[in-house]
């Protein structure tokens, strides 16, 4: 990584000398944060969807009009998952004589599918790439158009939250347990490449305020869990339905309706 970043600063050493001739280096920052309230049957669920994040970007001109530069990115998200399921056996409402629970499942009975609220909560940082176009619209207005590129990751956990008024038999030592949600440790890696747009208004010579938003975006999204974790003697089906969340997923269209519309601010100090 050291490596990495001593060869970017030599690398972009001539088009630093060229800003300042130029005085044209630019520093932008937007952010945005939002929530969305859920509703669910069970007492113990996800409560909200939010979204905060922010990105710093620093761009040195390559032409007139044109600019690239480096992005740094983070975020924080709260998001419901698609429920998790597994099937259970049914046993009888009085225990046996030593108090514990009774199976009575058969072919006529079969099998129940329980389903369960999942959460997903993660923090990530990412840093990649971006080449701009700027096209001037009036006097005080402009549009910018980004063509990017970045690698975020980060490590949380998957919460689920099983239905406690079903789901195991009372007894005095499940007395004990807390009803919450079982937490799952994940890793998130995501690869990002898009365009984005957006307009600003200049405040004076050196201050811009804008409005941004990711018009069109392929994400490849690699979630992962720690298997091993599992308890290997006891085989717990709750636990280990986490890793039906694992895997690779995509995305292509818009990044709007996931992250929301952002707030820019432009800063031209050279």
């Amino acid at each position: 990584m050291k490596k990495l970043i001593l060869l970017l600063f030599f690398a972009l050493l001539p088009l630093m000398v060229y800003s300042q001739e130029k005085k044209s280096v630019f520093f932008e920052i937007d952010g945005n944060y939002w929530e969305r309230s859920l509703s669910y049957p069970q007492l113990f669920a996800p409560e909200n969807n939010r979204f905060g994040s922010s990105r710093l970007f620093f761009g040195l001109p390559v032409a007139e009009n044109w600019s690239i530069g480096l992005l740094g990115s983070y975020q924080s998200y709260y998001q419901a998952q698609e429920n998790g399921s597994y099937f259970r056996e049914l046993y009888s409402p009085e225990p046996d004589e030593n108090g514990n629970p009774i199976y009575i499942g058969n072919t006529r009975i079969g099998n129940t599918r329980v389903e369960f609220p999942v959460g997903l909560q993660n923090d990530l940082f990412g840093l990649g790439f971006f080449l701009q176009r700027k096209v001037t619209l009036g006097k005080r207005t402009s549009l910018a158009i980004n063509l990017y590129g970045i690698r975020e990751t980060g490590k949380d956990q998957l919460e689920i939250f099983p239905d406690y008024s079903y789901l195991y038999w009372p007894c005095s030592t499940c007395l004990s347990i807390a009803p919450g949600p079982i937490i799952r440790e994940i890793e998130e890696k995501n690869w990002k490449a898009g365009l984005d747009f957006s307009f600003a208004w200049a405040l004076n010579d050196w201050l811009d305020l804008g409005v941004r938003a990711n018009f069109l975006e392929f994400r490849k999204r690699t979630l992962s869990t720690n298997s091993d974790a599992i308890n290997t003697l006891i085989y717990d089906p709750i636990w280990s339905l986490a890793d039906g969340c694992a895997g690779d997923r995509y995305d292509f269209g818009s990044a709007v309706p996931r992250e929301g519309v952002r707030i820019s601010l432009t800063l031209r100090p050279f």
